[in-house]
């Protein structure tokens, strides 16, 4: 039986960075994440840091319907009471509670005064009896916050890649076939997302040099990731084992293999309505037409079993939309304040697409975008 696995690149900031660690909250399986400028080892501490905040550190809920929601918050769209923090961000989001964590209770107080002095004697050694509880409490929640942390360290593979470099992506796919042997495992999702911008108002702006950066980045980087890392992709013959998240709902992943390609809604010929933006526009809209000849590849190749679809997840408050987070705002277009919010949206989306649904591009409500 083939095992399963996970490509995102690149993961050392924006959406990708975000995508990874929800991946690593809400699955078990390990994941080669790749980054281009920042050390392999600096950008693993980042994904990982404050992946599993101690539940203790949280304000307490204020009533035991409150409680009980947290409690049983494992999956998305949890309730409010239960967001974690993410204090690398500063922001708090609505992640489903880790397992490890969902059996954590925290201890009551014992009363804490007496009329008697025997009464006194009794509430002191209620006192001492909670404390110690407390402190047994501690140390296990700190035990299985060790072991959640150490589990996620061990699912991340952090390589170097540079997608305007085929000779780095060739490197990283050798790497990759060592630490997942295509003949034991296969790329279950991978998510291509490199992207840069630089928006001109008329093609009398257009920078040749920029503008040439913008299709190597943007076009040939996906495709020279399909080159180089579409073989994983299981093929027909493939018995693909089925992983506890497919079996766990709160948990879900598509059952046949996915590869998605970051697009955008202004990569739509259809849908261009007001011009501009030429180098960035076309650059997507020629990763649209690359997920559609991808796709009609993989049908031939694997059949049901991998499908590759494109995906717009809406404005993202990242370092690529800087310039048009206001103007996203009075727009009214969709606006993710969090990109946290938006890596659990993409995830979500991905994972509800049927084998059907092949081909296509799909924005972040789950509806097709027309070429």
């Amino acid at each position: 039986m083939s095992k399963p696995w996970i490509l995102l690149c690149p993961s050392s900031r924006g959406i990708g960075h975000a995508l990874t660690r929800h991946l690593l909250r809400t699955t078990t399986l390990p994941i080669l994440a790749t980054t281009r400028t920042r050390d392999p080892e600096e950008t693993k501490a980042a994904l990982l840091k404050d992946l599993f905040p101690n539940p203790q550190q949280s304000s307490p809920p204020t009533d035991s319907s409150s409680a009980a929601a947290a409690a049983a918050a494992t999956g998305p769209g949890v309730a409010s009471s239960s967001k974690i923090s993410d204090s690398s961000s500063s922001d708090t989001y609505p992640y489903p509670s880790p397992p490890e964590f969902s059996s954590i209770s925290n201890s009551t107080s014992a009363d804490s005064s007496s009329s008697s002095s025997s009464s006194s004697s009794s509430s002191s050694s209620s006192e001492s009896s909670t404390s110690s509880s407390s402190s047994s409490s501690s140390s296990s929640s700190s035990a299985t916050l060790s072991a959640a942390a150490a589990a996620a360290s061990s699912r991340l593979h952090l390589l170097p890649l540079d997608v305007c470099h085929e000779d780095s992506i060739l490197a990283c796919a050798q790497k990759a076939s060592s630490l997942f042997p295509p003949e034991t495992h296969h790329l279950h999702l991978a998510f291509a997302l490199p992207g840069i911008l630089h928006p001109e108002k008329s093609a009398q702006q257009v920078d040749y040099d920029l503008a040439l950066d913008t299709y190597r980045v943007n076009c040939l980087g996906p495709l020279m990731l399909m080159k180089h890392f579409g073989s994983f992709l299981p093929r027909r013959r493939t018995e693909m084992m089925i992983s506890d998240e497919e079996e766990d709902p709160k948990q879900k992943l598509p059952k046949h293999a996915t590869w998605i390609n970051m697009s955008a809604r202004v990569g739509s010929v259809s849908d261009n309505k007001s011009g501009g933006w030429y180098s960035y526009r076309s650059s997507k809209a020629a990763v649209n037409s690359l997920t559609k000849s991808f796709d009609h590849q993989l049908l031939s190749r694997s059949g049901e079993k991998a499908i590759c679809v494109g995906y717009h997840p809406g404005t993202v408050k990242t370092d690529l939309s800087k310039g048009f987070w206001e103007s996203s705002v009075k727009s009214g277009r969709k606006f993710w304040e969090k990109p946290e919010e938006a890596a659990g949206n993409m995830a979500g989306v991905i994972a509800a697409l049927e084998e059907k649904q092949r081909g296509r591009i799909w924005d972040w409500k789950g509806e097709e975008i027309l070429p």
